[in-house]
């Protein structure tokens, strides 16, 4: 299971609390990172992590150099995986069959997503 806590502070400002550090996120990116660009950045350190992971279950080789890149504009993500070595197509197939296998966060962003929304009276203001 995965928590977070998140308190608004101020009108478009919300710091969450979850396993590590506090994450100040903002309603504008000249400030900080948004809500959205945050799916972005679990999105691109997802499919890092899967693709060290297949480097590391398949190869035995734990440190592979690894480096993703993520944009989405218009509902769409854009996903550049960049390696210190060159990949042949067929290794290419195998490390993106082994992303859609593992990436949870990709898992999540598909269509049939099922919110459960409920609300409660705040203890501490």
């Amino acid at each position: 299971m995965y928590q977070t806590t998140v308190k608004g502070e101020g009108l478009f400002q919300a710091l969450s609390q979850g396993y590590g550090e506090p994450i100040r996120t903002f309603g504008v990116t000249e400030k900080g990172e948004t809500p959205v660009s945050l799916v972005n950045i679990g999105l691109a350190a997802c499919v890092t992590m899967c693709v060290q992971g297949y480097y590391a279950s398949q190869e035995g080789n734990n440190t592979m150099p690894v480096q993703v890149s993520s944009q989405l504009e218009d509902r769409q993500f854009e996903v550049s995986i960049r390696l210190a070595e060159k990949v042949s197509e067929e290794k290419q197939a195998a490390i993106l069959a082994y992303v859609e296998q593992k990436c949870k966060v990709k898992a999540l962003l598909s269509d049939d997503i099922s919110f459960a929304i409920h609300f409660g009276l705040l203890e501490e203001v």
